[in-house]
Protein backbone atom coordinates (compact mmCIF):
# COMPACT_ATOMS: atom_id res chain seq x y z
CA UNK A 1 0.00 0.00 0.00
CA UNK A 2 1.30 3.37 -1.03
CA UNK A 3 2.78 5.22 1.48
CA UNK A 4 2.66 2.27 4.72
CA UNK A 5 5.36 0.44 6.12
CA UNK A 6 4.93 -3.02 5.70
CA UNK A 7 6.68 -4.35 8.48
CA UNK A 8 4.72 -1.72 10.67
CA UNK A 9 1.72 -2.84 9.83
CA UNK A 10 -1.61 -5.16 10.90
CA UNK A 11 -4.03 -6.22 9.02
CA UNK A 12 -7.39 -6.96 11.04
CA UNK A 13 -9.53 -10.21 9.42
CA UNK A 14 -12.96 -9.79 10.28
CA UNK A 15 -13.17 -13.40 10.52
CA UNK A 16 -10.91 -14.12 13.85
CA UNK A 17 -14.04 -13.48 15.32
CA UNK A 18 -17.19 -14.99 16.24
CA UNK A 19 -20.20 -13.26 17.74
CA UNK A 20 -23.71 -14.83 18.74
CA UNK A 21 -26.55 -13.15 16.16
CA UNK A 22 -27.97 -11.70 19.52
CA UNK A 23 -25.26 -10.14 21.13
CA UNK A 24 -25.42 -9.29 24.72
CA UNK A 25 -25.85 -5.60 25.54
CA UNK A 26 -22.84 -4.47 27.09
CA UNK A 27 -22.36 -4.29 30.75
CA UNK A 28 -21.60 -0.69 32.90
CA UNK A 29 -17.92 0.20 33.27
CA UNK A 30 -17.91 2.84 35.93
CA UNK A 31 -15.63 5.45 36.98
CA UNK A 32 -12.70 5.67 39.63
CA UNK A 33 -13.64 9.13 39.21
CA UNK A 34 -15.24 11.69 37.53
CA UNK A 35 -16.23 15.75 37.54
CA UNK A 36 -16.23 18.91 36.26
CA UNK A 37 -13.76 21.21 35.19
CA UNK A 38 -14.32 24.94 34.02
CA UNK A 39 -11.62 25.38 30.94
CA UNK A 40 -13.83 28.90 30.49
CA UNK A 41 -15.74 31.56 32.10
CA UNK A 42 -18.78 29.77 29.99
CA UNK A 43 -17.43 26.28 29.36
CA UNK A 44 -17.54 23.45 31.84
CA UNK A 45 -15.96 19.97 30.50
CA UNK A 46 -17.49 16.61 32.15
CA UNK A 47 -14.52 14.31 32.66
CA UNK A 48 -14.18 10.33 33.91
CA UNK A 49 -10.91 8.89 34.78
CA UNK A 50 -10.81 4.59 35.03
CA UNK A 51 -7.27 3.83 36.87
CA UNK A 52 -5.52 0.63 37.88
CA UNK A 53 -4.03 2.93 41.10
CA UNK A 54 -3.82 6.36 41.77
CA UNK A 55 -1.53 8.41 40.99
CA UNK A 56 -0.69 5.96 38.45
CA UNK A 57 2.39 5.72 36.35
CA UNK A 58 0.43 5.89 33.01
CA UNK A 59 -1.87 8.79 31.74
CA UNK A 60 -3.78 8.37 28.78
CA UNK A 61 -6.09 10.85 27.19
CA UNK A 62 -9.02 9.77 25.00
CA UNK A 63 -10.74 12.13 22.49
CA UNK A 64 -13.92 11.26 20.91
CA UNK A 65 -15.17 11.88 17.87
CA UNK A 66 -18.48 14.20 16.61
CA UNK A 67 -21.59 14.61 18.12
CA UNK A 68 -20.85 11.58 20.29
CA UNK A 69 -20.28 10.97 24.31
CA UNK A 70 -17.43 9.61 25.84
CA UNK A 71 -19.46 6.38 26.62
CA UNK A 72 -18.06 4.87 23.21
CA UNK A 73 -14.45 4.65 25.22
CA UNK A 74 -16.14 3.24 28.45
CA UNK A 75 -15.33 0.12 27.61
CA UNK A 76 -11.83 0.21 25.81
CA UNK A 77 -10.45 2.77 28.65
CA UNK A 78 -11.52 -0.15 30.79
CA UNK A 79 -10.01 -2.95 28.74
CA UNK A 80 -6.89 -0.87 28.71
CA UNK A 81 -6.71 -0.10 32.54
CA UNK A 82 -7.30 -4.05 33.04
CA UNK A 83 -4.57 -5.28 30.89
CA UNK A 84 -1.24 -2.82 30.67
CA UNK A 85 1.50 -4.53 32.28
CA UNK A 86 1.80 -0.76 34.24
CA UNK A 87 -0.36 0.85 36.25
CA UNK A 88 -2.55 3.59 34.36
CA UNK A 89 -5.02 6.49 34.75
CA UNK A 90 -7.53 6.89 31.04
CA UNK A 91 -9.09 10.25 31.28
CA UNK A 92 -12.08 10.62 29.01
CA UNK A 93 -14.62 13.43 28.71
CA UNK A 94 -17.26 15.45 26.54
CA UNK A 95 -16.24 17.96 24.20
CA UNK A 96 -18.08 21.67 24.88
CA UNK A 97 -21.36 20.90 24.34
CA UNK A 98 -21.62 17.54 23.92
CA UNK A 99 -23.29 15.04 26.79
CA UNK A 100 -23.10 15.94 29.98
CA UNK A 101 -20.87 19.22 29.53
CA UNK A 102 -22.38 21.82 29.84
CA UNK A 103 -23.77 23.88 26.92
CA UNK A 104 -22.43 26.88 25.43
CA UNK A 105 -23.69 30.07 25.75
CA UNK A 106 -23.46 31.20 22.48
CA UNK A 107 -22.79 30.01 19.04
CA UNK A 108 -19.36 30.02 18.02
CA UNK A 109 -17.69 28.44 15.40
CA UNK A 110 -15.65 25.61 16.77
CA UNK A 111 -11.86 24.77 15.67
CA UNK A 112 -9.64 21.75 16.57
CA UNK A 113 -7.24 24.02 18.09
CA UNK A 114 -9.81 25.26 19.98
CA UNK A 115 -11.02 21.87 21.35
CA UNK A 116 -7.22 21.03 21.61
CA UNK A 117 -6.65 24.16 24.36
CA UNK A 118 -9.68 22.39 25.62
CA UNK A 119 -8.08 19.15 26.21
CA UNK A 120 -5.24 20.72 27.41
CA UNK A 121 -6.77 22.94 30.10
CA UNK A 122 -8.55 19.83 31.09
CA UNK A 123 -5.24 17.62 31.41
CA UNK A 124 -3.52 20.16 33.68
CA UNK A 125 -6.43 20.67 35.91
CA UNK A 126 -6.95 17.09 36.57
CA UNK A 127 -3.02 16.28 36.24
CA UNK A 128 -1.07 18.83 36.62
CA UNK A 129 0.67 21.24 34.45
CA UNK A 130 3.61 19.10 33.95
CA UNK A 131 2.46 15.76 33.24
CA UNK A 132 3.17 13.86 30.57
CA UNK A 133 0.10 12.07 28.57
CA UNK A 134 -0.48 9.75 25.92
CA UNK A 135 -2.87 10.73 23.31
CA UNK A 136 -5.55 8.63 21.39
CA UNK A 137 -7.98 10.35 19.40
CA UNK A 138 -10.65 9.06 17.31
CA UNK A 139 -12.79 10.55 14.21
CA UNK A 140 -12.99 14.35 15.04
CA UNK A 141 -11.14 13.29 18.22
CA UNK A 142 -7.97 12.78 15.86
CA UNK A 143 -8.40 15.84 14.41
CA UNK A 144 -8.56 17.05 18.06
CA UNK A 145 -5.61 15.23 19.28
CA UNK A 146 -3.03 16.26 16.17
CA UNK A 147 -3.78 19.85 17.43
CA UNK A 148 -3.14 18.74 20.82
CA UNK A 149 -0.63 16.86 19.91
CA UNK A 150 1.92 19.62 18.69
CA UNK A 151 0.54 21.74 21.72
CA UNK A 152 2.01 19.20 24.07
CA UNK A 153 5.49 18.90 22.17
CA UNK A 154 5.72 22.74 22.19
CA UNK A 155 5.82 21.53 26.37
CA UNK A 156 8.14 18.72 26.16
CA UNK A 157 4.90 16.88 27.44
CA UNK A 158 3.61 14.27 24.74
CA UNK A 159 4.55 10.49 24.72
CA UNK A 160 2.52 8.92 22.14
CA UNK A 161 0.13 8.71 19.80
CA UNK A 162 -2.86 6.79 18.69
CA UNK A 163 -4.91 8.51 15.76
CA UNK A 164 -7.96 6.41 14.75
CA UNK A 165 -9.93 6.67 11.49
CA UNK A 166 -9.17 10.43 11.08
CA UNK A 167 -6.93 12.30 8.75
CA UNK A 168 -4.74 15.82 8.57
CA UNK A 169 -8.13 17.59 6.65
CA UNK A 170 -7.63 19.25 3.45
CA UNK A 171 -5.47 21.84 2.40
CA UNK A 172 -8.64 23.57 0.39
CA UNK A 173 -11.15 24.70 3.42
CA UNK A 174 -14.14 25.78 1.68
CA UNK A 175 -16.68 24.61 4.55
CA UNK A 176 -14.20 26.65 6.61
CA UNK A 177 -16.06 29.81 5.81
CA UNK A 178 -19.40 28.44 7.27
CA UNK A 179 -20.51 29.92 10.04
CA UNK A 180 -22.50 27.95 13.69
CA UNK A 181 -25.58 30.01 12.11
CA UNK A 182 -25.62 28.56 8.48
CA UNK A 183 -24.61 25.26 9.94
CA UNK A 184 -27.55 25.68 12.14
CA UNK A 185 -29.63 25.89 9.18
CA UNK A 186 -28.52 23.25 8.18
CA UNK A 187 -29.06 21.08 10.88
CA UNK A 188 -32.54 19.78 10.29
CA UNK A 189 -31.57 18.68 7.05
CA UNK A 190 -28.50 16.84 8.76
CA UNK A 191 -30.26 15.24 11.56
CA UNK A 192 -33.41 13.68 11.57
CA UNK A 193 -35.87 14.43 14.23
CA UNK A 194 -37.22 10.98 14.64
CA UNK A 195 -34.50 9.23 16.69
CA UNK A 196 -34.81 5.35 15.77
CA UNK A 197 -34.60 7.12 11.27
CA UNK A 198 -31.59 8.63 12.79
CA UNK A 199 -29.96 5.14 14.48
CA UNK A 200 -31.10 3.01 11.69
CA UNK A 201 -31.01 5.12 8.59
CA UNK A 202 -28.09 7.21 9.37
CA UNK A 203 -25.69 5.99 11.55
CA UNK A 204 -25.96 2.11 11.15
CA UNK A 205 -25.19 2.17 7.55
CA UNK A 206 -22.72 4.67 7.72
CA UNK A 207 -20.43 2.96 10.55
CA UNK A 208 -20.91 -0.57 10.13
CA UNK A 209 -20.72 -3.77 7.68
CA UNK A 210 -24.39 -4.55 6.64
CA UNK A 211 -26.33 -7.58 7.53
CA UNK A 212 -23.46 -8.29 10.36
CA UNK A 213 -25.09 -8.67 13.88
CA UNK A 214 -23.18 -5.70 15.18
CA UNK A 215 -26.10 -3.90 12.63
CA UNK A 216 -28.91 -4.61 14.91
CA UNK A 217 -27.20 -4.97 18.18
CA UNK A 218 -26.47 -1.17 17.78
CA UNK A 219 -29.77 -0.34 16.89
CA UNK A 220 -31.19 -1.29 19.45
CA UNK A 221 -29.15 0.08 21.90
CA UNK A 222 -28.30 3.66 20.06
CA UNK A 223 -32.20 3.71 20.13
CA UNK A 224 -32.92 2.71 23.61
CA UNK A 225 -30.21 4.97 25.10
CA UNK A 226 -29.76 7.26 22.35
CA UNK A 227 -28.90 10.74 24.76
CA UNK A 228 -26.52 8.39 26.28
CA UNK A 229 -24.12 7.98 23.22
CA UNK A 230 -25.11 10.94 20.97
CA UNK A 231 -25.92 14.41 21.47
CA UNK A 232 -27.91 14.83 18.37
CA UNK A 233 -30.89 16.34 20.18
CA UNK A 234 -28.91 19.94 21.00
CA UNK A 235 -28.64 20.53 17.28
CA UNK A 236 -26.98 24.30 18.15
CA UNK A 237 -24.05 21.93 20.30
CA UNK A 238 -23.62 20.36 16.83
CA UNK A 239 -23.71 23.09 14.59
CA UNK A 240 -20.93 24.63 16.91
CA UNK A 241 -18.91 21.22 16.44
CA UNK A 242 -19.57 21.03 12.69
CA UNK A 243 -16.96 23.74 11.28
CA UNK A 244 -14.04 21.73 13.28
CA UNK A 245 -13.77 19.26 10.32
CA UNK A 246 -13.91 22.02 8.09
CA UNK A 247 -11.17 23.99 9.29
CA UNK A 248 -8.76 21.24 9.96
CA UNK A 249 -5.38 21.09 8.41
CA UNK A 250 -2.28 19.31 9.59
CA UNK A 251 0.65 21.46 7.98
CA UNK A 252 3.69 19.85 6.59
CA UNK A 253 5.69 22.00 9.17
CA UNK A 254 3.40 20.48 11.92
CA UNK A 255 3.29 16.71 10.51
CA UNK A 256 7.44 17.69 10.68
CA UNK A 257 6.75 18.21 14.22
CA UNK A 258 5.26 15.48 15.17
CA UNK A 259 7.40 13.11 13.64
CA UNK A 260 10.43 14.33 14.77
CA UNK A 261 9.08 14.66 18.40
CA UNK A 262 10.25 11.06 18.64
CA UNK A 263 7.12 9.69 19.99
CA UNK A 264 5.59 6.25 19.23
CA UNK A 265 2.66 7.23 16.27
CA UNK A 266 0.14 4.99 15.32
CA UNK A 267 -2.63 5.38 12.54
CA UNK A 268 -5.91 3.11 12.80
CA UNK A 269 -7.03 2.69 9.13
CA UNK A 270 -10.65 1.91 8.36
CA UNK A 271 -10.17 0.41 4.91
CA UNK A 272 -14.28 0.51 4.02
CA UNK A 273 -14.82 4.17 6.04
CA UNK A 274 -17.69 5.62 4.78
CA UNK A 275 -17.65 8.86 6.87
CA UNK A 276 -13.64 9.66 6.73
CA UNK A 277 -12.14 8.87 3.49
CA UNK A 278 -9.63 5.52 3.82
CA UNK A 279 -6.94 7.66 1.17
CA UNK A 280 -7.15 10.60 3.17
CA UNK A 281 -6.91 8.11 6.51
CA UNK A 282 -3.65 6.54 4.41
CA UNK A 283 -2.65 9.97 3.40
CA UNK A 284 -1.91 10.86 7.27
CA UNK A 285 0.13 7.72 8.35
CA UNK A 286 2.28 8.43 5.34
CA UNK A 287 2.86 12.11 6.41
CA UNK A 288 3.82 11.10 10.04
CA UNK A 289 5.82 7.90 8.78
CA UNK A 290 3.59 6.42 11.51
CA UNK A 291 2.92 2.21 12.39
CA UNK A 292 -0.40 1.42 10.62
CA UNK A 293 -3.07 -1.21 11.78
CA UNK A 294 -6.12 -1.48 9.03
CA UNK A 295 -9.08 -3.54 8.92
CA UNK A 296 -11.71 -4.25 6.57
CA UNK A 297 -14.38 -2.28 8.15
CA UNK A 298 -16.75 0.77 8.35
CA UNK A 299 -16.17 3.91 10.55
CA UNK A 300 -16.34 1.88 13.91
CA UNK A 301 -15.42 -1.49 13.53
CA UNK A 302 -18.46 -4.37 13.73
CA UNK A 303 -17.83 -6.20 17.27
CA UNK A 304 -16.28 -8.80 15.36
CA UNK A 305 -12.74 -7.08 14.94
CA UNK A 306 -13.80 -5.21 18.17
CA UNK A 307 -10.94 -7.09 20.43
CA UNK A 308 -8.01 -7.13 18.05
CA UNK A 309 -8.86 -3.14 17.83
CA UNK A 310 -8.67 -3.09 21.69
CA UNK A 311 -5.38 -5.47 21.48
CA UNK A 312 -4.01 -3.05 19.03
CA UNK A 313 -4.23 -0.03 20.89
CA UNK A 314 -2.83 -2.13 23.75
CA UNK A 315 0.24 -2.90 22.06
CA UNK A 316 1.01 0.39 21.44
CA UNK A 317 0.74 1.95 24.69
CA UNK A 318 3.13 -0.93 26.35
CA UNK A 319 5.37 -0.41 23.16
CA UNK A 320 5.25 3.44 24.02
CA UNK A 321 5.48 3.00 27.74
CA UNK A 322 8.79 0.89 26.74
CA UNK A 323 9.95 3.57 24.76
CA UNK A 324 10.18 6.13 27.59
CA UNK A 325 13.81 6.82 28.97
CA UNK A 326 14.87 5.42 32.01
Amino acid sequence: MDGVNEEDSLTMNSNTLTTSNSPIKPKAFPPNQSGYVSVTTDVRLYYEIRSSSTPAATKLIMIMGAFATLKHFDELAQFVVDTLSTSIEVLTYDHRGMGRSVPCSQKMKQTPRLLAQDALSLINQVWGTTSKVHVHGASLGGMVAQELALLLIAEKRLLSLYLAVTSRGSYLKPMAFLGSGTWSLLMPFLIKSNKERMVRDVLIPSTFTPGTPSCEFYARLWNDEYEQWFSFHDREACACQCSVVGTHYLTDNGARLIRDSNVPITVQISLKDKLMAPKKQQELAKILKAKTVMSDQGHMGDNEVKQEIFETVLKHLEEAVQHLPD
